[in-house]
Order: structure tokens, then C-alpha cells, then sequence
């Protein structure tokens, strides 16, 4: 996430970003704003949440039969 809000061009960066919510600021100028913003979006994860995320983003979010 870190990566995604230093480098906001790229295609998978603005997909990480717009999964998180406006009330962080991830979007600032000021570059230990948007990362104080990912560190308080990640430590406000639940566990299944947290899960649910990283399930997503590695193409793993269907469940296996």
C-alpha cells in the first residue's frame, strides 16, 4: 500500500487506492500524510478483513471447491 501511494500513476496503484475509503488521506501532498493514512487504514482492519484483502489482490478470492 505504501508503494501504491508513492506511486499513484500506475495502473494497480490507483486499483489499491480506490479500495480505501475517503476518510483517510491517502490522496495528501505531503508524503508522511498519505502514509500515516495506509498505517491507519491497515491497523483499523479486522483479522477477516485484513484475509478478504489480501485474498483479492492475489486473485485468490474464490473460494476452492
Amino acid at each position: 500500500m505504501v508503494d501504491a501511494v508513492n506511486s499513484p500513476e500506475k495502473a494497480y496503484s490507483r486499483l489499491l487506492i480506490n479500495r480505501v475509503s475517503n476518510q483517510y488521506n491517502i490522496c495528501d501532498e505531503d508524503i508522511y500524510t498519505r502514509i500515516q493514512g495506509v498505517l491507519d487504514y491497515i491497523s483499523g482492519m479486522t483479522d477477516i478483513y485484513a484475509l478478504d484483502l489480501y485474498r483479492k489482490i492475489n486473485g485468490d478470492s474464490i473460494p476452492a471447491v
